[in-house]
C-alpha cells in the first residue's frame, strides 16, 4: 500500500487520498463480483489512466522509429550498432537483419540475430572504410564525460563521429543522432551541439538526410538543421554516406 508513495511525483500527491478511495472501492466491487482478488496480493498503481502513460513522443521513441525504417530500406547483410539502447532500436533491428552490437560493456541477455563485440567508439577494432551500416544512436554525446565509466576527453564527441566516419565503408549508411540547439556541455551528463555541426564532424561522409524531434516533440522529417540552431533541447537525426 505504501508503494504509490514511493512511486508518485510529487506534484501527484494531492491526488492519493481520492485515488486510494477509488482503488479500495474498485477492489470491493471486483470481489463482489465474483473476483478472486486477495488483499496480500494488492499492488496498488494510480494514474496510468492518464494518456501520458501510453508513452511516445520522446526523443528515443520517434528516433527508434526512424532508424528501423532506414535500416529496413537498407536491408543489409549485416548491421553494426555502437552503443545504442539494447532494449529499442538494437533489440528491434535484430528483427530486420544480423546485429553485431559494439560496446564498452557486455549484455546480460543473448538474442538471435544480435552479436556483441567488445569495443569502444573511440578507437573500433575495424579497418578503414570496412563497415557498410552502422548506426549510433543518443550516444556520442555522453562520450568523455566519464558517465559510463569512460576516460574524460573534452574532444569525446567530436572523436567519437570520426571514428564512425572513419569505418563506413563507400555507398554505406551511417545513422547518427545526438542532442541539438544552443551549444553547451551538461557535464557529467551530455553535450547538445549546434545542429550544424555533425556534417562538419563527420569526416569524408555526405549528408543524405537530417530529421529532427523539435522542443515540442514533433517529429520532422527532411528538415534543415539551420532552422534548429536556437532549439534548447531538440534531436538531431543524420544519415550520411560514403
Amino acid at each position: 500500500m505504501y508503494q504509490p508513495l514511493r512511486h508518485t511525483a510529487l506534484r501527484k500527491w494531492i491526488r492519493l487520498p481520492r485515488a486510494y478511495l477509488q482503488f479500495w472501492r474498485d477492489f470491493s466491487a471486483f470481489n463482489r463480483a465474483g473476483g478472486d482478488a486477495r488483499f496480500d496480493e494488492v499492488a496498488p498503481t494510480f494514474f496510468d489512466a492518464d494518456p501520458s502513460t501510453q508513452t511516445g513522443g520522446s526523443h528515443y521513441f520517434y528516433q527508434d522509429i526512424w532508424a528501423l525504417r532506414r535500416l529496413a530500406a537498407l536491408k543489409p547483410a549485416e548491421h553494426h550498432d555502437v552503443g545504442s539502447r539494447f532494449d529499442g532500436f538494437v533489440g528491434q533491428a535484430t528483427a530486420i537483419c544480423p546485429i553485431a552490437c559494439w560496446d564498452i560493456r557486455p549484455p546480460r541477455f543473448k538474442l538471435p540475430n544480435f552479436k556483441f563485440c567488445q569495443g569502444s567508439i573511440l578507437a573500433l577494432p575495424a579497418a578503414d572504410q570496412s563497415i557498410a551500416s552502422i548506426s549510433c544512436l543518443h550516444v556520442a554525446e555522453h562520450i568523455g564525460l566519464g558517465r559510463y565509466g569512460d576516460p574524460l576527453d573534452p574532444q569525446g564527441t567530436s572523436k567519437s563521429l570520426r571514428e564512425l566516419a572513419r569505418v563506413l565503408s563507400p555507398g554505406g549508411q551511417l545513422l547518427f543522432s545526438m542532442p541539438i540547439g544552443r551549444e553547451r556541455v551538461c557535464f557529467n551528463n551530455q553535450r547538445i551541439w549546434n545542429p550544424t555541426r555533425p556534417p562538419h564532424e563527420a569526416e569524408g561522409l555526405r549528408l543524405l538526410e537530417f530529421s529532427v524531434v523539435t522542443d515540442q516533440e514533433e517529429f520532422i522529417e527532411n528538415a534543415s538543421p539551420e532552422a534548429y540552431e536556437n532549439a534548447e533541447y531538440s534531436c538531431g537525426m543524420y544519415r550520411f554516406t560514403r
